[in-house]
């Protein structure tokens, strides 16, 4: 069966890609095949390998150059050593079979104490309206050891944006400036889904800030999760969601 374009990863980033505005803040990826794997591992020296369809963090590689034709391939807090490039490759297609999968350059995100982080941003509309507003944001911290920062797969934290950012690496940078940073991006990549799903409401995008501030997409998701949001203790971005999905 093929997979619904809501869920195809693939499918949003070339679209989102596409736009000259949005090319900027997409790290490159392509569908993974032996060349493209090797491509891109020779290109960036550490990649992400995951499913084209996948959630919640899950069948998540990265891999990295050693050097001395040395490779690491990391999944959950797992590591394995292999030599070449082609030892890496198949390691992998030993754990996935036949799922299609892509391969994407890794992104060196920000950190808290050694663990990296991103934010979960939740854009939305109401019914009868065109206005779309970030309506909630929330920092991701991968648990100890692990790549993921998907909270139930790495035993990872859930914390407000702000106080992610003033405990971070990025310490010579302004919170709010970063965060109207990532509020611009979410929105203008609403801007470019909203022509492939005309009618949605509402988008949850996975952003990351690398370890010089940058935004980067690491991609769209149409019907994301509200429990991250749950974890918080205060309820107000959640309250806020909730009216806007049935406004």
């Amino acid at each position: 069966m093929p997979l619904p374009s809501s869920k195809n990863k693939f499918l949003k980033y070339r679209f989102m890609n596409s736009s000259p505005y949005l090319k900027t803040y997409m790290p490159e990826t392509r569908w993974m095949t032996t060349l493209t794997f090797q491509q891109m591992l020779a290109k960036y020296k550490k990649v992400i390998v995951k499913p084209v369809g996948g959630s919640r963090g899950q069948g998540v590689f990265q891999v990295s150059a050693l050097g001395n034709h040395l490779y690491e391939v990391h999944i959950e807090n797992r590591k394995y050593k292999v030599r070449g490039k082609r030892q890496a490759f198949a390691l992998i297609k030993s754990q996935v079979g036949a799922r299609d999968y892509m391969v994407q350059r890794c992104i060196s995100r920000a950190d808290i104490n050694g663990r990296p982080f991103d934010m979960r941003v939740i854009v939305q509309r109401k019914t009868n309206s065109t206005h779309w507003v970030v309506t909630a944001k929330v920092a991701k911290v991968a648990g100890n050891g692990y790549i993921v920062s998907n909270i139930e797969r790495s035993k990872g934290t859930i914390l407000p944006v702000g106080t992610a950012l003033r405990y971070s690496s990025l310490k010579g940078h302004s919170p709010h400036l970063l965060q109207k940073n990532l509020d611009r991006v979410a929105l203008q990549s609403v801007f470019r889904l909203r022509e492939l799903f005309p009618g949605h409401r509402i988008y949850g995008f996975d952003l990351a800030l690398d370890r010089h501030g940058r935004v980067w997409i690491i991609e769209g998701n149409l019907f994301p999760s509200r429990s991250h949001f749950r974890k918080l203790a205060d309820k107000t971005m959640l309250r806020r969601i909730n009216a806007y999905k049935i406004g």
